[in-house]
C-alpha cells in the first residue's frame, strides 16, 4: 500500500507545477481527478508531458452554474484541491476556499501562484523566469558580462511550485487528520519558494562570501574544483571536488602535483588550475573518463543528456525511470504496488451524485467525460 492511497485529490487544471504536483500526489498514491478547461489552448502537444497521465481527466465548464455544482458535488469526497488561478478567480466563479469550505471543511485547499495572494503584483502574469528574476536568484546564474541565464523553467517552477505545493498537500493531510484543523489553506508563491532554495547564497552574500560578479564564485563555476570540462569527444565531464579529502583524490587521479592539495582554496591560483584541469580533461573522451573515476571519490561523473540518463545502469539499478520517464516514489519500498484507478462514473455513484444531473450536464455540455 502506498501512503497517500484513500486520498482524493481535485485538480483544477493548470500548467507546469500544478500538473506536477498532482502528479506525485498520484505516483504516491492518491487518486487525482483533474478538471479540465473546454476553452483550454495547449500550449504542448497533450502527449509531451508525462505528468499528465493516468488522471481521471474531466472537462467542465466552471462559468456554468451547473459545472460550478458538479465540482461542490466532488467536493464532498475531496480531500486535496489545487489550483493555480491569478488570486480572485477561484472566488470569482464561486469556487474560492470559503466556498469549498461550506460544503467539506476537511479538503485542503493549495493556492499555487507565481506572486501569492497579496501584494503589489499579486495579479501581475509572470512565469518561471519572472519569479526566479524578483526572488533574487536570477541575478546569480549565467557568465559575467552577459544577461543572466534562465536555468530552463525548474526552479520557480519545478523546485519551488511543486515541491511546495506537495509539502502544503502532505502538511494538510496531516493537520486535518491528526490535529482536527478544519478549512485549511496554503498560499504557495513561486518567487518566495526560489528564494528560500537560496538561502545559503543569501548567507554567503550577508557575510561578504559572495561575488556580484558572476562565475567567480565557489559554486557558479567559478572554482576549478566545481564546473564542467570539455572532453576529446565534445563532450563534459562534471567536477565536484568541494571537499579538499576529494580535491585530493581528483589531483591523484589526474597524476598531478600533490602541492596542488594544499593550495586548493587559493583563488589566485584558481585561473592556472582551470587552465591545467582543461587541458587534461580534453585528452580523452567523456566516457573514457567515466571509467577513470568511477567508483573513486574524485566526484567526477559524464555530462549525460536526457536519453542517456535514462540508459545509465546506475539508473537501471534502481528503477530510476518507469516507463521511460522519471518517477517521484522511488524512495518508497512499496513503489511498485499498483494502485487500483476508478472510473469518474464511480466516483460519482460513491458520492451519491444524481443520475438525472450527470445526464443533465452531459447532455448540454457542462460535463465531458474524457
Amino acid at each position: 500500500m502506498k501512503p497517500l492511497e484513500g486520498v482524493r485529490v481535485l485538480e483544477i487544471a493548470s500548467i507546469g507545477p500544478g500538473p506536477l504536483a498532482a502528479n506525485t500526489f498520484l505516483e504516491l498514491g492518491a487518486e487525482v481527478i483533474r478538471v479540465n478547461n473546454p476553452k483550454a489552448v495547449d500550449l504542448l502537444p497533450t502527449n509531451a508531458d508525462p505528468s499528465l497521465e493516468n488522471r481521471i481527466n474531466i472537462t467542465v465548464d466552471l462559468k456554468s452554474k451547473d459545472g460550478i455544482k458538479l465540482v461542490k458535488e466532488l467536493i464532498k469526497g475531496v480531500d486535496i484541491l489545487l489550483e493555480g488561478n491569478r488570486p480572485g478567480v477561484m472566488e470569482k466563479i464561486g469556487l474560492g476556499p470559503e466556498d469549498i469550505h461550506r460544503v467539506n471543511k476537511k479538503t485542503v485547499y493549495i493556492r499555487l501562484t507565481g506572486w501569492g495572494q497579496e501584494g503589489e503584483i499579486a495579479n501581475d502574469a509572470g512565469h518561471d523566469i519572472n519569479y526566479l528574476a524578483l526572488s533574487g536568484v536570477l541575478s546569480l546564474l549565467g557568465k559575467d558580462g552577459s544577461p543572466p541565464t534562465a536555468p530552463i523553467n525548474l526552479v520557480a517552477d519545478y523546485g519551488s511550485g511543486t515541491m511546495f505545493a506537495v509539502m502544503s498537500g502532505l502538511l494538510g493531510i496531516y493537520e486535518v487528520r491528526n490535529n482536527n484543523k478544519e478549512s485549511v489553506v496554503y498560499d504557495v508563491a513561486m518567487f518566495e519558494g526560489a528564494s528560500f532554495l537560496a538561502s545559503l547564497m543569501f548567507g554567503l552574500n550577508d557575510v561578504g562570501l559572495w561575488n556580484e560578479k558572476r562565475g567567480t564564485n565557489l559554486l557558479d563555476g567559478g572554482a576549478p574544483f566545481y564546473r564542467c570540462y570539455e572532453t576529446k569527444d565534445n563532450k563534459y565531464v562534471a567536477v565536484g571536488a568541494l571537499e579538499n579529502k576529494f580535491f585530493k583524490e581528483l589531483v591523484s587521479k589526474l597524476n598531478l602535483p600533490k602541492d596542488m592539495v594544499n593550495e586548493q582554496m587559493n583563488l589566485d591560483k584558481w585561473s592556472e588550475f582551470e587552465r591545467v584541469f582543461s587541458e587534461i580533461f580534453i585528452m580523452k573522451s567523456r566516457d573514457e573518463w567515466s571509467e577513470v573515476f568511477k567508483n573513486t571519490d574524485s566526484c567526477v561523473t559524464p555530462v549525460l543528456n536526457l536519453d542517456e540518463a535514462r540508459k545509465h545502469p546506475h539508473a537501471i539499478s534502481r528503477g530510476s525511470f518507469l516507463n521511460n520517464f522519471p518517477r517521484s516514489d522511488n524512495m518508497l519500498k512499496e513503489k511498485n504496488n499498483k494502485v487500483t484507478k476508478k472510473s469518474i462514473q464511480s466516483i460519482f455513484t460513491e458520492l451519491e451524485i444524481s443520475k438525472d444531473f450527470i445526464q443533465q450536464v452531459e447532455k448540454n455540455g457542462t460535463l465531458l467525460i474524457n
